[in-house]
């Protein structure tokens, strides 16, 4: 370009253009595998809040399903009505955590009377029951476990739109460094180095030459 330069004007610092626009593709790799790293790794430590989860909800579940058949049998439905044990006992977690919180408050009511016993010898203990549920292993178990499984949630949602935004960014910046350096390299006369950078029209992010790698290992082999 030197020889279409008009009297005054100098030849601007193509090299370090060149090399700055190589840096911001750069930069916006660096903080999506970055982003990919952080989001993998919120990925992989909320397993233990979920496995307490499951094993206090199987406890508790236990439990209602055992003091449910024991009053059903003792007293019948109506019983199971005032105790907040009619329905079937849910499975969901958070569904079982209110549950087994409404039927522990009732179970502790001293002015919820429960019917007459079909049989005198067929009572139950209602504050063995509700000690059970409160017990720290059940209960409390599974609210913690419920809060920290929240937690995690929304501390996994951060991360994942932190790596998409990265994801966009990247593109944005690769896409068009890559196609700037590509144009820069055939203008020059460097076509097979144009043909390296130049970026995928098909898939942000990626070179056309890893694109059509892709889709040539894609293409199956045809007989004679």
């Amino acid at each position: 370009l030197s020889q279409h330069l008009k009297p005054g004007e100098k030849m601007p610092n193509i090299a370090l253009l060149t090399l700055l626009v190589g840096r911001w593709v750069s930069a916006g790799n660096a903080t999506l595998v970055k982003a990919d790293a952080a989001h993998e790794a919120e990925l992989s430590d909320d397993e233990l809040p979920r496995q307490e989860r499951e094993e206090s909800a199987v406890v508790i579940r236990g439990v209602l399903v055992d003091l449910r058949a024991a009053v059903d049998a003792a007293y019948g439905p109506l019983a199971l009505t005032k105790l907040g044990l009619s329905q079937a006992i849910p499975v969901d977690p958070s569904v079982l955590a209110t549950t087994a919180d409404a039927v522990h408050k009732n179970l502790n009511d001293a002015d919820l009377k429960l019917p007459k016993p079909k049989r005198a010898g067929t009572k139950i203990d209602r504050k063995a029951f509700a000690e059970e549920l409160a017990a720290e292993d059940a209960l409390p178990k599974l609210k913690k476990a419920l809060l920290d499984v929240a937690r995690e949630d929304r501390e996994k949602e951060q991360t994942q739109r932190a790596k998409y935004e990265a994801m966009e960014q990247n593109d944005v910046s690769f896409s068009g460094g890559a196609g700037w350096l590509s144009a820069s390299c055939a203008l020059a006369g460097l076509q097979d180095l144009a043909a390296k950078v130049r970026p995928s029209g098909r898939k942000p992010g990626q070179r056309q030459a890893d694109d059509e790698e892709v889709v040539a290992d894609e293409v199956p082999i045809q007989g004679p």
